[in-house]
């Protein structure tokens, strides 16, 4: 038991590290939501399957391809945005455009894969995967709402 009180005290000050800091609490609301959003996609998939048809393990892999690539670029905007911010202007501007290209690269990468491997992935799920970081933006302030449920203001 004194194990996990140990692993628990180094777990805490991360935990509120990360929730007290706006711009990783802001990603932490994202990929929270992103996955909560693929995590709904993929029984909505089992019951679109009785109605059209599809193979579903290929619907799967493609959402968790997606999911992940979400995560990605999430993850990657982030250091990106928290990087441009120290540089001057002009350098600022290289950093974020480039981190852009990488992530439209990933993206576009993982797509073609799916069009090239069908019986592995499923461009439709992995489109899916992708978009659910779209969902997850535009809820948001919903989710920071909820979070913040949990979080004492300390000012």
């Amino acid at each position: 038991m004194i194990p996990l009180l140990a692993w628990s005290e180094p777990m805490k000050e991360k935990l509120k590290d990360l929730l007290f800091d706006k711009g990783k609490r802001t990603a932490f609301d994202l990929i929270a939501g992103t996955i909560l959003c693929d995590l709904i996609a993929l029984p909505a998939g089992l019951i679109a399957e009785r109605f059209f048809k599809f193979r579903y393990l290929p619907f799967c892999l493609g959402i968790i391809s997606g999911m992940t690539v979400a995560v990605f670029m999430v993850i990657h905007m982030y250091s990106v945005l928290e990087k441009a911010v120290l540089c001057d202007k002009k350098q600022a501007k290289h950093k974020t455009k480039l981190g852009a290209f990488i992530r439209m690269l990933v993206m576009v990468g993982v797509m073609i894969a799916a069009a090239l491997l069908p019986d592995f992935l499923s461009l439709v799920g992995v489109v899916i995967g992708i978009l659910a970081l779209k969902i997850a933006a535009l809820s948001q302030p919903l989710i920071d709402k909820f979070v913040s449920k949990f979080v004492k203001k300390e000012e």
